[in-house]
Order: structure tokens, then sequence, then C-alpha cells
């Protein structure tokens, strides 16, 4: 099953705060179905488990829910971000937050970039099938020494002629360990002079482990990848070579823009949660939600998921426009939505008294799995520091080496 978007639709949307066609209703209902029947009942048992199941993102594939954003050619239904948008939401709205972010670390931190500077030999052999899910996508940026300092990674691609030497080692990468393939961020000298390579995990030289002990996200694969005299061949660079710093940080956008729209619908499911569980709650002789205390926290979570929501619609709405030059909404909206949401959520908790901190209802893994939006794809301590430099400094992010998908 696939969506195609009907264009003169796009220019028929209701308003900027209900931006979604009957089309992007539609997908909604059949993502919302699949959640129901083939997510949700098995959830806590992966969840206990710490297992990201692989046929999950067959499934995916089979119902074009990867390839929404992606041209048609290669296997896509070449719709907007707005489609993204749809799935990210129902996908936070299912409480599985870390096969959510396995999923949409498929589909929205490497692919884009392959679909916007690979070759078509490229898009043939990587993008077409992970959008199926037959095969299963990683990025790899972040290493032991260097998180959202991408400028100090040290893992290097010796140029041999016909091939590059790979020597380094990565960290905290989601899907490493069950990953096809990995878009690799790698060093060739001094500086920025860093290259992307699309690195086959069936390579000798490579390994991959997986990372135990993690606070949150146990039904996310997360590997440290190890690449010792990995030989990689020519084909395998994206892009230019010597580009790949400035491809990270333009596709870093995309990737923080899916996190605000994810971290949005949490918040509004953590208040939704709350307000069912302060009508049916009871303390001395009445519902807790008829105590103004709690009718008051209620209030200001309910103003924190809609600025949320409404901070995220905008970031997309200025991605589909300006693309990765839209740094600095994104930037804005990564900062203040991953706070928020880890406040709503926390607040939610606090409702729910003892029961929040068990297992039963759930809050307490959201709780969990939130708290890693302020690190993940970016602190937001470097979004304040991104921020400040654009409204201080005056300094722009006007270049543009990756093109969003739908920017003309």
């Amino acid at each position: 099953m696939h969506f195609s978007l009907n264009l003169k639709k796009t220019a028929q949307r209701m308003s900027a705060f209900n931006p979604f066609t009957e089309e992007h209703e539609l997908l909604r209902q059949s993502v919302r179905e699949f959640i129901r029947q083939e997510i949700i009942p098995f959830a806590d048992e992966w969840e206990a488990r710490k297992e990201c199941p692989r046929h999950i993102f067959e499934r995916m594939g089979e119902l074009g829910f990867f390839g929404v954003t992606f041209p048609e050619e290669y296997g896509g239904s070449g719709m907007d971000l707005w489609a993204a948008a749809v799935i990210a939401e129902e996908l936070a709205h299912s409480n599985a937050g870390g096969l959510a972010m396995s999923l949409y670390a498929h589909a929205y931190l490497p692919l884009p970039l392959i679909n916007a500077v690979g070759t078509e030999e490229q898009k043939l052999k990587y993008l077409a099938p992970a959008l199926t899910g037959k095969k299963i996508a990683a990025l790899a940026i972040t290493e032991p020494g260097a998180g959202s300092d991408v400028g100090g990674i040290k893992t290097t691609a010796k140029d041999m002629g016909d091939h590059y030497l790979v020597n380094g080692s990565k960290m905290f990468i989601t899907n490493g360990t069950m990953a096809d393939f990995i878009v690799t961020v790698v060093r060739h000298g001094e500086g920025y002079n860093m290259s992307v390579l699309i690195i086959d995990t069936s390579l000798p030289g490579f390994k991959a482990i997986p990372v135990k002990n993690k606070l949150g996200m146990h039904s996310s694969d997360t590997g440290q990848l190890f690449f010792e005299d990995c030989k990689v061949p020519k084909s395998a660079l994206l892009g230019y070579q010597g580009n790949g710093f400035y491809y990270i940080m333009n596709n870093l956008q995309e990737e923080r823009l899916i996190a605000c729209v994810m971290g949005a619908a949490t918040a509004q499911w953590a208040l939704t949660k709350a307000i069912l569980y302060a009508k049916e709650r009871e303390a001395f002789g009445r519902p807790i939600g008829n105590f103004q205390v709690i009718r008051h926290k209620i209030a200001k979570m309910a103003i924190s998921a809609e600025a949320c929501r409404s901070f995220a619609y905008r970031a997309v709405h200025e991605f589909i426009e300006h693309g990765p030059a839209s740094v600095k909404t994104v930037s804005m909206a990564k900062a203040f939505i991953c706070d928020e949401t880890f406040n709503v959520v926390n607040e939610a908790l606090q409702i729910h008294g003892g029961w929040g901190y068990m297992e039963d209802y759930g809050i307490a893994r959201a709780l969990r799995d939130v708290r890693l939006m302020t690190v993940g794809a970016g602190t937001t301590e470097v979004m304040h520091e991104i921020i400040s430099k654009m409204v201080i400094d005056d300094v722009r992010h006007s270049h543009q080496f990756v093109k969003a998908r739908g920017v003309v």
C-alpha cells in the first residue's frame, strides 16, 4: 500500500494550525490501525526483552510508511513532509519510544542524504531496499570522544587509490548492530576535511556490539561500531569528497525536525493520560481532577503541549519552504520542545502519584525515553549556542549543500 499526494490539494490546506489534507488523514488512519494491531500489543514484551523487532521494519516498508516523502521512482510516494509528521505523531502516541526512534532513525537520518546527493547506483542499491524495509540503515557520526562536536570526529578514511581504508570507532549508533549499511562520517585530514561513506556492514574489518545499560529506549537497537583496516570501495563515497561535514550539518536539520514533531506528540499523549487519570482517580472523596492544584497543573501542561505543537508545525512549514536554511527555527524548536516535553511527561507522572512510578500506566517508560530528547541530535546546550550566534552575532547559514525534498 502506497500513498500519493494530489499536488493541487497542497494549496488548499485549511490553515497553518491544521496543515493536514484529507490524504494525510487517510494516511494517519492507516498508520494508527497498523500501530494498534502490530505494535501496541507487543510493545511491553519488546521493552522487557530490550528487543528491536526487525519484522516491523519490513511491515513499515510493505505498507509504504517509510517512503511517504521519497520519490516514486525509488519506491516512495512523493508526498510532502507533513506526511512524515503524521507518521511521527502516530508513532509517538504508541508510547514505544525506543522502536519509534529506530524507525525514524532508519528513514530520516541516512536516507534523506542518499536521496539528496547519492548517485543513481547508490539510490537503487541502498535507498530503494531501505524504503521497502528489506535493508535497515543507520547514520554514524557520534564517537566515544565526539558527539555534538561533529568537527571533532577521529575515524579516518585513507585514500588508497581504488578504495578507502577506514579505521576508528563510533558510539551510540541507533540501529548500529542490525543495520545492513551505515552512512558513516569519516575524516581525511585536518579541519573539516571529511566525507560521508556508505559502508556495508558485511565488509571485513567492520564490527558492531550492542550498547547496554541504557536508561531508556530499551526497544531501540544501539551499537558501538569498530572499523579496523576496513576496505571500503570508492563507489561508497556519498557526494563529493571533502564535503562531508557540510552535508551532515545540513542533514541534521531534518533529524531535529522529526524529533520536534515526535516530542510535541509525546507531550500531547502525556497530557491526555494525565487528564484521564485525574478524572478517574479519587482522593478525599472526589476525583483528584476536581482539586485546583491538579487542574492548574494540567492547565499548564496543556499550554506547554499546545506551544510545542505550534512550534513544531512552524518548523515543518519553514523547512518545507526553505530547507536546511531554516536552521534558526529548527534549532529553537528543538531546544524548546525537548525541554517542555520532558516537563509535561514529568508532571503527568506526578499526577499519577505512586502508580506513575510503576510500569503499569506507561508513564515511567515515557519519562525514561523522553529524557534522551535533550541529548540526541544535538544537545539543548548546542542548540542554544547555534541560536545565540544567529541572534547575537548575526551568523547566517545560507549555503545549502543538501537540498530538501520538495524545496524549489
